[in-house]
């Protein structure tokens, strides 16, 4: 534990010990405990990451709501760029469909489209 040459409290000194005869996983560098992290909705150091790593897809999933991948916002700039990058990867799907069907003036359309955007996200990004 590291506690920065700090006297242990008679709770620290409990908490540390009861900690040991359970097997819930501890932070060999902080001292966090799994249940305390979880409690807490953060980790304490760098380690929790490697240490808690069995757990973290849990995490994230139960904080997002049983999603495994991030839902949270974006800033409005990003959003934009997602959206935008998001059009393209579609389009291209199309195209790749188009060219097998082919159908070649409709995918001469989806081509265009695809270069206008890309020349837009060229333009935002400088």
């Amino acid at each position: 534990m590291n506690y920065n040459d700090e006297e242990f409290t008679i709770n620290q000194l409990l908490k540390h010990l009861l900690r040991e005869e359970q097997s819930e996983p501890v932070c060999p560098n902080c001292g966090l405990a799994l249940n305390e992290a979880l409690h807490i909705g953060k980790f304490g150091c760098h380690t929790c990451y490697s240490t808690f790593s069995d757990y973290v897809p849990q995490i994230v999933e139960r904080v997002q709501a049983g999603n495994q991948k991030h839902t949270g916002q974006a800033p409005l700039k990003s959003a934009e760029k997602i959206k935008l990058k998001k059009q393209i990867e579609a389009l291209e799907a199309k195209l790749e469909g188009l060219v097998a069907e082919q159908a070649f003036e409709e995918a001469v359309t989806v081509r265009d489209e695809i270069k206008a955007l890309r020349e837009r996200e060229d333009s935002d990004a400088g």
